[in-house]
């Protein structure tokens, strides 16, 4: 369905690239849900890119947990990349449990990376030196603790260490937000709302250019880094799995989908909300 307000749509699971790592520990209880409640509550988020293919910005999760469903297709909301005002970026934190000095351990014995005491007004939203040699992410202690943590290369290869550093921790991510001007009363109160973790990894905010170049060289972003502010999102279309179980094709599907929503009205808030869960 496309109308001058949304455009959600079924495509194929082959047509549409991610661009980030499934997190395991959230994609096996999303499948046991989905197979209780019958039904896709929200889509997943993709941009329309040339030659019919799809790239996933949102929705890692339950794009995954549909693969392991073996199901051939997801509900979309399609959305325009280039279009600045319907779509923001940003970057998530990782909140996590571990010991300082064995991460930093683990750090230094890799020589692709050098680490640096920094202070809390270097942690907040930045972007990446695309090439050469520049800050890759900021590692924070409970204890106050700041550490920059530095690299070289291309922007592909700077994405691979990336990787590297979040698959020491990748089992006990807790994904939160920075406020746009941070200070260390912000960062405090963060840990103090996640008293289980120890540690905070601070990602840079990368381009729309950024992503799409990574993803043409088919590589991933760690699972959580990217962080996609659609305006005018979907939620609650609640889409019938037994619609995508059907051995029927795509334009059948899509036309049942029409059926769907032409019986379900539906509200527009362009005010923004505060939704208690």
């Amino acid at each position: 369905m496309k109308t001058d307000i949304f455009h959600i749509q079924i495509v194929p699971l082959e047509d549409i690239m991610p661009h980030e790592e499934f997190d395991e520990s959230r994609a096996w209880p999303l499948v046991r849900r989905l197979k209780e409640e019958k039904f896709l509550a929200n889509p997943i988020i993709v941009a329309s890119l040339s030659g019919e293919k799809y790239l996933q910005l949102d929705g890692m999760n339950r794009y995954s947990a549909f693969k392991l469903l073996k199901l051939p297709s997801i509900a979309c909301q399609i959305i325009d990349y280039n279009d600045q005002e319907s779509v923001e970026l940003s970057s998530w934190v990782h909140l996590f449990r571990g010991q300082k000095d064995d991460f930093l351990k683990y750090i230094d014995n890799d020589k692709d990376f050098s680490v640096r005491q920094g202070k809390a007004e270097n942690v907040g939203h930045r972007y990446i030196k695309e090439e050469g040699i520049g800050r890759l992410c900021t590692l924070c202690t409970r204890d106050g603790e700041v550490y920059l943590i530095s690299t070289n290369g291309k922007l592909w290869e700077k994405v691979e260490k990336l990787n590297r550093l979040v698959d020491y921790y990748k089992n006990k991510i807790t994904r939160d937000v920075l406020p746009v001007n941070t200070n260390w009363a912000d960062i405090k109160l963060l840990f103090a709302e996640h008293p289980e973790a120890d540690l905070m990894m601070v990602f840079p905010t990368f381009t729309r250019h950024q992503i799409v170049d990574v993803v043409n060289r088919k590589q991933l972003f760690p699972t959580g880094v990217s962080r996609h502010i659609i305006k005018r999102r979907c939620l609650n279309v609640k889409v019938p799995l037994s619609i995508f179980e059907k051995n029927s094709s795509i334009e059948k599907q899509n036309e049942e989908l029409e059926k769907l929503f032409s019986k379900r009205p539906f509200r527009l808030y362009e005010e923004p909300t505060i939704y208690f869960e």
